[in-house]
């Protein structure tokens, strides 16, 4: 009307998509609208042509543009001009489609466009270039809500809504989520399973959700186990054509900040449904290492580890039992690291391999000193315990650390294991250390240990100030000292502190060893590290520092 100048424009509106928004129109003054369903054929040409043969019209039909012969109107409608506003045109207009051939496939899915808001994010991330794959995959995406428009994070979204909202509590696989009712209602079911079919390789008279999503966790189970499939699951695996596809979705989903929670969930359901546990019976370790689908396996490979461990105590081979256990840590079930469900044992399933692998290094120091101990002389068990005997002490608090941080998960699978190792430590060796100590400083032997104390190279602790800390001081006027003192500071805890300071930190840490005092108890070793001429202490027990008490500030 405005930019051609038309007097009389014909508009067919077949569909009726604007047949309730038509009176809201804003004409261009002087132009009338009159309705063709309502107003007759020949009433319309007398006065169009003879009543008001300069007046200005819109002519709305809501039906098709009828055929020439058929057409009363004919002559004025070529004279006139002809307009086309159908949905699917706006609708490719306003996305900035170029492909016109998408008309007809965004009317087919006009059921989609009724919200604003979905067309808002729709446009957000269409592409002028886009085809009827893309739009439907686009579509699909805005549905479900998920972070990127890309096959597989789609499926992971979709999948994800199984534990959302009610059904998330009780969780059904029989139950759709609410994402895939609205991509059924927007007649988009069609062109997901076209995709997953291409994607996968899974095609089903009645395909469902359930189905896919045990297919899928049953495939990447049998890529990575490295032995026959039971029949029983053989059946369910995808051809080969979509197998790397279903093991990098399912991949991805593990690894997911915001969704591996209901991988964690769904997949320990499909576990239910295939019945794994039963599938896992009897089979070694070394077939299940690389695979990390259900948590059930973590567990059959745990227990296999541990029953490992205590079935050869006497040879243990340490790296195996490492090999295996650092291998799992780092994976889904076992690393702490990963974020998922809250029911997962996590940092139990951590704290088993750690324990196993604790255990092991304990059974193989033992079997190193298969014999017991034996020393000449005091000084050199000394330096024995510094150099290597420590390990017993350490090896036995690493391992009931974890083993009790895997109890406090509810998971007591290394009772039996415990047992073992508290009789070889408590039996063998601190009985053997007992004895052997116990003769070295027998005064009745050729020891005079006990009326000197001391040892070859080695530094008494009341000599610790003189020692360590005044040379110190000496070096420079200003010059301070830290002592920190922690009662009952063992050596073997001192020895992992110093490896942990010395591989995280900017400053380097050394480690040594002093002779304690006798007695040996707290006040009078806390008095023997102050600088002092003469240490003494009362019957009382109170210990005097150059005659001063050491309670004292004096």
């Amino acid at each position: 009307f405005i930019e051609e100048d038309q007097r009389i424009v014909f508009w067919n509106d077949p569909d009726q998509e604007f047949y309730i928004t038509l009176t809201s129109l804003a004409l261009p003054d002087g132009v009338n609208l009159m309705r063709l369903d309502q107003i007759g054929a020949l009433e319309t040409k007398i006065r169009i042509e003879r009543e008001d043969p300069g007046g200005r019209y819109l002519l709305y039909s809501p039906t098709e543009e009828p055929d020439y012969e058929a057409d009363w109107l004919l002559d004025i409608r070529l004279y006139s001009r002809s307009f086309r506003a159908d949905r699917a045109s706006i609708m490719l207009d306003e996305l900035g489609l170029a492909n016109q051939h998408l008309r007809d496939h965004i009317a087919a899915r006009r059921k989609f466009f009724d919200s604003k808001q979905r067309l808002q994010k729709l446009k957000e991330i269409v592409e002028n270039n886009d085809t009827d794959v893309d739009m439907d995959r686009k579509m699909i995406a805005v549905v479900l809500k998920a972070d990127h428009a890309e096959w597989f994070n789609m499926v992971c979204t979709l999948f994800h809504g199984f534990t959302l909202g009610e059904n998330g509590s009780d969780l059904d696989l029989n139950s759709p989520p609410d994402a895939w009712l609205q991509v059924e209602k927007f007649e988009l079911d069609g062109a997901f399973w076209q995709v997953i079919k291409n994607l996968f390789g899974y095609a089903e008279e009645n395909p469902t959700l359930k189905n896919l999503l045990v297919r899928l966790l049953v495939t990447d189970f049998a890529h990575h186990v490295k032995t026959g499939l039971p029949d029983s699951l053989a059946h369910l695996v995808l051809p080969p054509s979509g197998r790397s596809n279903a093991v990098v979705c399912l991949a991805q989903w593990r690894d997911s900040a915001s969704k591996g929670s209901s991988y964690d969930r769904l997949s320990d359901a499909v576990a239910g449904v295939i019945k794994i546990k039963d599938q896992l019976y009897g089979l070694e370790i070394e077939p299940l290492l690389d695979i990390m689908t259900f948590q059930d396996v973590e567990k059959a490979i745990a227990k296999g580890l541990l029953d490992r461990v205590v079935s050869a105590m006497d040879a243990v081979n340490v790296e195996d039992i490492r090999s295996v256990a650092t291998r799992r840590q780092s994976g889904h079930w076992a690393s702490p690291n990963v974020v998922g469900a809250d029911h997962i044992p996590r940092t139990a399933f951590h704290a088993v391999y750690e324990a196993l692998i604790t255990a092991a290094e304990f059974f193989a120091l033992k079997n190193a000193y298969g014999k017991g101990f034996d020393y000449a002389e005091a000084w050199e068990m000394y330096r024995a315990y510094e150099r290597e005997l420590f390990r017993f002490d350490q090896l036995y608090r690493q391992f009931c650390e974890q083993a009790d941080i895997a109890e406090s998960r509810i998971w007591d699978v290394l009772k039996a294991l415990r047992e073992r190792v508290e009789a070889c430590y408590v039996n063998g060796y601190m009985q053997d250390l007992a004895t052997c100590w116990g003769k070295l400083v027998d005064p009745k032997g050729n020891q005079l240990l006990l009326s000197a104390w001391r040892l070859k190279d080695t530094p008494n602790q009341q000599r610790f100030f003189e020692r360590l800390v005044a040379p110190r001081l000496k070096e420079a006027e200003r010059r301070r000292s830290f002592v920190i003192i922690s009662d009952a500071f063992r050596y073997e805890a001192a020895e992992e502190l110093t490896r942990e300071l010395n591989g995280k930190y900017r400053f380097e840490a050394h480690l040594s060893s002093q002779l304690g005092v006798l007695p040996s108890y707290t006040a009078l070793g806390m008095a023997a590290l102050l600088p002092h001429q003469k240490l003494a202490y009362k019957p009382n027990g109170d210990v005097l520092v150059d005659s001063h008490p050491m309670a004292s500030l004096e």
